[in-house]
């Protein structure tokens, strides 16, 4: 177990327990004077976002994910602004500041040409969404929110061990699992199958 799974672990038990503390907060917003609501609300809205923010943390930590990273940075600067900003410079400055991660999102991390020829190792904790969205894949994304995750239910499915060597198709891409340590898979291949392929080409002419 490394570093950052212990991390994670750790937080995630503070998170846990943090939540508790909201059920007393909403317990103690129903007994508050009206005259006071406002600053307790305050207070629990910015304890709640908090709690966002670590569970976004520990994602960012299991997943290695650049997205996740954009995320943690994203709710971070919302709580910044829900709950600290008082003038309209602190709005402005938080509106660029959220702007700046979507274009960084939309402009800096799209890559179409994402699987080439040879396939494209990534890391199993990815999510499938954002792939898909920043490729123009096809990769279903009911079976699961991770390459990980989706991996071990094709596995199931399959009756193919999760081993390294091992290989699922499902959608348009072919995955194989290239890395595992301690039992966990940690890179995977994916490449786009030939069928796929030849109908971006034929839609490609038709367009």
């Amino acid at each position: 177990m490394n570093l950052e799974v212990i991390l994670a672990l750790g937080l995630t038990i503070g998170i846990v327990i943090g939540l508790v503390d909201i059920v007393k907060y909403i317990a103690y917003i129903m007994h508050t004077d009206i005259g006071h609501t406002y600053e307790v609300f305050k207070k629990f809205l910015g304890f709640t976002l908090l709690l966002v923010v670590g569970i976004e943390l520990v994602l960012m930590l299991l997943s290695h994910s650049t997205s996740a990273i954009l995320e943690l940075i994203l709710f971070a600067i919302a709580r910044k602004m829900l709950i600290y900003s008082e003038t309209m410079l602190d709005l402005v400055l938080g509106t660029v500041a959220i702007a700046g991660v979507f274009a960084i999102r939309k402009y800096l991390m799209t890559n179409k040409q994402f699987v080439n020829e040879e396939g494209r190792v990534i890391s199993a904790g990815e999510y499938i969404h954002d792939i898909n969205f920043d490729t123009g894949l096809r990769i279903p994304e009911n079976k699961g929110n991770t390459i990980g995750g989706l991996v071990c239910n094709l596995s199931e499915e399959s009756a193919t061990p999760v081993e390294e060597g091992a290989e699922y198709e499902t959608g348009n891409i072919k995955i194989k699992i290239v890395k595992m340590k301690d039992g966990l898979i940690e890179k995977v291949l994916l490449k786009e199958t030939k069928k796929d392929k030849e109908d971006k080409e034929l839609e490609k002419h038709r367009g």
